[in-house]
């Protein structure tokens, strides 16, 4: 069951929440550590994000950093 109204609709493709500082320099540790859940959760607890979207954050910011995975 959806919640939001029929009329509206959504892209194909979301894009990533840009995170701020200090929030993405936490996070760019955290994966420089290899802790890529805890990152998330990081994410998550910070900016009351759902888990999609947190996921998406994250990756958008280990993508752009050499050695860190997505």
């Amino acid at each position: 069951m959806r919640w939001w109204p029929k009329a509206v609709r959504f892209d194909d493709v979301p894009v990533p929440v840009l995170l701020p500082e200090p929030l993405a320099g936490e996070v760019r540790a955290l994966l420089i550590d290899g802790k890529r859940v805890e990152a998330v959760a990081l994410v998550r607890r910070r900016t009351h994000l759902t888990l999609l979207p947190a996921v998406m954050a994250v990756d958008a910011i280990a993508g752009g950093q050499p050695g860190m995975g997505a």
